[in-house]
C-alpha cells in the first residue's frame, strides 16, 4: 500500500503485539493508515462514532487500500479534518492531525471511561499507538 499524502512510498506496517493490530504508517510523513477492522478491534463502535456526515468533502488523495477517494471531515468535537475512505471505512490520521486531536481533546472525555466503562476511540487508539511506537528512536507520536 502506498501513502496517500507522499503518493509515492509504500507504508511500512508495524505489529503492536500486545494489540494483535497491525499499523500500517508512512515513513515519510508519519501518517497512520486504520483499516476498518483495526478500527473495530480498537473499539467496537468506532464506525458509528467517526459516521460520515453528509458535508463530507471529497479528497483527490486515494485510500491506500481499495484506491477510492478518500472523503474528509472533522474530528468530532475537534477542528482537525480526518480523511476516511468511504468503501472500506479505513481511516488516515497525518501525524500533525494525531496531534492536533491530543491537544483539543487533551482535558474532555476521550480521556475518561465511558459511562459502560469502556474507553472512547481516541483514547483507545493513543494507547494502540503508545504501545506500537514508544521504542521507535524518532518518539514521533509521545
Amino acid at each position: 500500500m502506498y501513502c496517500p499524502k507522499c503518493r509515492d512510498i509504500y507504508l511500512k506496517r508495524r505489529r503492536v503485539e500486545e494489540s494483535m493490530v497491525d499499523l500500517d504508517y508512512c515513513p515519510q510523513c508519519m501518517g497512520v493508515w486504520f483499516d476498518n477492522r483495526e478500527l473495530q478491534y480498537l473499539l467496537p463502535t468506532a464506525v458509528e462514532q467517526l459516521k460520515m456526515p453528509r458535508n463530507a468533502v471529497r479528497l483527490k488523495i486515494l485510500c491506500p487500500k481499495c484506491d477510492k477517494p478518500l472523503y474528509a471531515f472533522h474530528y468530532p468535537d475537534t477542528t482537525v479534518t480526518i480523511e476516511v475512505c468511504k468503501k472500506c471505512m479505513g481511516l488516515w490520521l497525518d501525524c500533525a492531525e494525531f496531534q492536533q486531536i491530543r491537544i483539543e481533546r487533551e482535558h474532555t472525555a476521550c480521556e475518561e471511561p465511558e459511562e459502560n466503562g469502556s474507553k472512547t476511540f481516541l483514547a483507545r487508539v493513543i494507547e494502540i499507538l503508545r504501545m506500537g511506537f514508544e521504542k521507535d528512536e524518532n518518539n514521533w507520536l509521545l
